[in-house]
């Protein structure tokens, strides 16, 4: 399209979204049903977190932390995170899979387009410059699709 095409097609867009607009109530059900294109994703457990065992054994003082482990656990694979801090809102996200494999891992947020690296043939992987918050780790693995639950970083 030329840049007249797209602002054409932008103002017919105006136009039908004031004259017609879609029904919240329908939107609403899309977003929910594009929820269920994962259904059949395996959940990993998590089984260890370093930040609540520091918590549990009174660790937690003032001042810089190490990284935060993560282990989560599904029947096919282990996903083993390490969380560092580089900044106040951001984080690096390091990551094996176990056993190890060349895997497809993607990085969701709520309502954002994933970010999605290669694991390598060891099954490791690594994301810089990730904004703190709620995310989850999604791993598509010869065929099987693995994920974490939603997790703050």
């Amino acid at each position: 399209m030329t840049g007249k095409d797209d602002a054409t097609e932008a103002q017919l867009r105006a136009i039908f979204g004031h004259m017609d607009p879609v029904p919240q109530l329908l939107e609403d059900a899309a977003r929910a049903a594009y929820t269920w294109r994962t259904v059949d994703v395996e959940l990993a457990e998590l089984m260890r977190d370093s930040a609540e065992q520091q918590e549990e054994a009174g660790l937690l003082v003032r001042g810089a932390h190490g990284p935060r482990q993560l282990s989560f656990e599904s029947p096919r694979l282990a996903i083993e995170l390490e969380v560092t801090e580089t900044g106040p809102r951001e984080r690096r996200l390091e990551g094996q899979l176990l056993p190890p494999a060349e895997a497809t891992v993607t990085i969701e947020r709520p309502g954002e387009d994933g970010v999605t690296v290669q694991a390598d043939d060891l099954g490791r992987f690594v994301l810089d410059g990730l904004r703190a918050g709620l995310v989850r780790v999604h791993v598509a693995l010869r065929g099987a699709q693995i994920a974490i639950p939603w997790t703050t970083i």
